[in-house]
């Protein structure tokens, strides 16, 4: 008998693993296919995109529960989603989009393992959290992996493309701390109880109005209107409904049927998924230190959730 519940799950894990290949599959054919003398491919128009579509649809899902709670906001609250927005929904994906520019996806795969004990460590100093079960080593497991993927694949100083990795790095890091901000910030905002529409819907589309106004400011009006089949479906098709749009909504289904702990495990595996179709969609070099590094962070990012301890009756 087909289970629903698992094949949801297994959707959720695999959509969420292609997002960066597609992504970066989308840079090199917009390099390749420049319109006007500009990639057609930027953070802005792909964010809007796919934020746009995720913010409406949350919002229209609830709009009534939306509009009621956002007029009881207080201000304590309203700094809470502002922030979280820009942090989120602005910088977190830019740098993410830039960082991905310069590296190729499985490396940038691997250095975004660090989000989850960022996390930790900035609840733990911010909230005062406990760190979670086994984070000394998770975080030794995750920094092994990114040393040995490192170490074995040595660039030669002075090397052009150094620079280049060298920056994607920077920019890695800042999606990183960013990411690790917005979490804290929406664990301050649990106790809340406010709809996704509010929580999520709102400023998914207040960061789709911000890439908006860059995008005019950057490349004007015309850069909404690049409208070549390919665009069309990688943009808007198969980037923004499918992957991200699509996302969400089987996170959300997951979510009422599995535990924390259960998709936490599950959504770990989407490392898997993305440095594997990189490899055989992009041509990216999987090299047995690539293996090994990803063995070392996937155990690492998947160890809190095993072998949990037993509650105490």
């Amino acid at each position: 008998m087909i289970d629903l519940n698992s094949i949801g799950l297994v959707g959720y894990v695999v959509v969420t693993g292609l997002r960066s290949t597609v992504l970066k599959g989308l840079q090199i054919q917009g390099s390749a296919n420049p319109i006007g003398g500009e990639n057609p491919i930027s953070f802005c128009n792909v964010f809007l995109v796919s934020q746009l579509m995720i913010g409406l649809a949350l919002i229209l899902s609830e709009p009534r529960r939306t509009w009621a709670q956002m007029g009881l906001l207080s201000r304590t609250q309203r700094i809470q989603l502002a922030t979280d927005a820009f942090f989120g929904c602005f910088l977190a994906p830019m740098a993410f989009f830039l960082a991905l520019d310069k590296l190729t996806v499985i490396s940038q795969t691997l250095l975004f393992a660090l989000t989850l004990p960022a996390s930790a460590l900035l609840a733990r100093t911010w909230l005062k959290e406990r760190l979670p079960e086994r984070f000394w080593w998770s975080l030794g497991l995750i920094t092994t992996g990114l040393l040995v993927g490192r170490l074995f694949r040595p660039m030669a100083l002075g090397h052009p493309e150094m620079m280049d990795q060298l920056t994607g790095v920077l920019w890695a890091l800042v999606s990183v701390g960013a990411t690790a901000l917005r979490n804290c910030i929406r664990r301050t905002m649990a106790g809340h109880t406010l709809c996704r529409g509010l929580s999520v819907g709102i400023p998914n589309l207040a960061g789709a109005l911000v890439f908006a106004v860059i995008a005019l400011q950057q490349y004007g009006p015309q850069h909404f209107f690049y409208l070549r089949l390919w665009w069309v479906m990688g943009v808007i098709v198969i980037y923004g409904l499918t992957l991200c749009l699509g996302a969400e909504v089987l996170r959300q289904f997951s979510q009422r049927h599995y535990t924390v702990g259960q998709l936490g495990l599950a959504s770990s595996t989407s490392l898997v998924v993305t440095v594997l179709t990189a490899a055989l969609l992009l041509r990216e070099p999987f090299q047995p230190a690539t293996l090994a590094s990803m063995v070392l962070i996937l155990l690492g990012v998947s160890l809190r959730y095993l072998w949990p301890k037993p509650q105490v009756a």
